[in-house]
């Protein structure tokens, strides 16, 4: 079955916390179209599974670990476990993407065994983190072909889907790591760096109806602010500030949609010190102000 416009369900520590499906499978395929989240983004999150993008139309950026990656119709990127990623839209245009998000142990199966030792664990170990794929580079065009396959199969849930699915997820994990020893585009996360900012993500997402600061924000982890501004920008390539408000505001659209309480109140728990500071910063994110949305989900 294919879930459209699941929205992110993230818990206090950034890490996603959608469960994977209500089958013994433990894969999903998602669909949707970027704009439809807060500031056409999907916020910074990581997953302990790994994940296959496909970039149906438009234009996306996929920032991860310090790097940017430019996607377009037709391109498609690979995420291993736990790495820190977000997703935004470079055009105005609908940018839809559909997504395949599954447990390593579907191709592993028992740990020590030869799919988990030879090639699963290889690729967590010694592959690339995180692989943009590209129809014009030819060994990467049984990959997009294993996508369609898995993806197809989740669709349809037919009489033994399962084992096709296993199956073509298998030959996207063989294929990443018979290249392994390409000049792929690697990336070797500072991992200290990365649990910094996963720890200050943390402390902002439990934090943010509060008055915080730059420095209240460093000092949740005990670094200078300049090496917190540097961390954010480098792995997030925005401000601590910049994602604060962004937290704010995508928590605020939440309370909107789900809650009756007055829309003053709604920007005083989100951390908006005023209702005219809440309207523009809102209006200036979606396009609305809180009453507009608000009226324009009810109907």
């Amino acid at each position: 079955m294919v879930i459209t416009m699941c929205p992110l369900e993230i818990a206090s520590n950034g890490m996603e916390r959608q469960p994977l499906s209500t089958s013994l499978l433990p894969c999903c395929a998602y669909t949707g179209d970027v704009h439809d989240y807060i500031g056409a983004q999907l916020p910074p999150h990581w997953h302990h599974e790994f994940e296959f993008l496909m970039i149906d139309t438009g234009e996306v950026l996929v920032s991860l670990a310090g790097n940017k990656f430019h996607l377009k119709s037709g391109d498609g990127f690979f995420l291993t476990s736990d790495k820190l990623h977000s997703l935004s839209c470079l055009v105005d245009t609908p940018c839809r993407y559909r997504s395949l998000v599954f447990d390593s142990s579907i191709i592993s199966g028992a740990t020590g065994s030869a799919f988990d030792t030879k090639y699963v664990r290889l690729l967590m170990e010694n592959g690339p983190y995180a692989l943009m794929l590209q129809r014009s580079e030819g060994w990467q065009q049984s990959i997009f072909d294993a996508f369609e396959e898995a993806f197809t199969a989740c669709a349809d849930e037919s009489s033994g889907y399962e084992f096709y699915v296993r199956h073509a997820l298998s030959k996207v994990i063989l294929s990443l790591t018979e290249h392994n020893n390409l000049n792929l585009s690697s990336l070797r996360v500072f991992s200290r760096r990365e649990d910094r900012l996963k720890q200050m993500i943390k402390w902002i997402d439990l934090s943010y109806g509060q008055p915080i600061s730059l420095h209240s924000i460093a000092n949740a982890v005990s670094i200078s602010p300049r090496e917190c501004e540097r961390i954010f920008k480098q792995l997030l390539h925005i401000s601590p500030m910049k994602y604060l408000l962004q937290k704010r505001i995508t928590e605020a659209s939440e309370l909107l949609a789900c809650s009756d309480l007055p829309i003053t109140e709604v920007g005083l728990s989100c951390g908006f010190s005023s209702h005219s500071y809440f309207s523009k910063q809102f209006r200036a994110m979606t396009g609305y102000t809180p009453r507009d949305y608000r009226t324009r989900l009810s109907r």
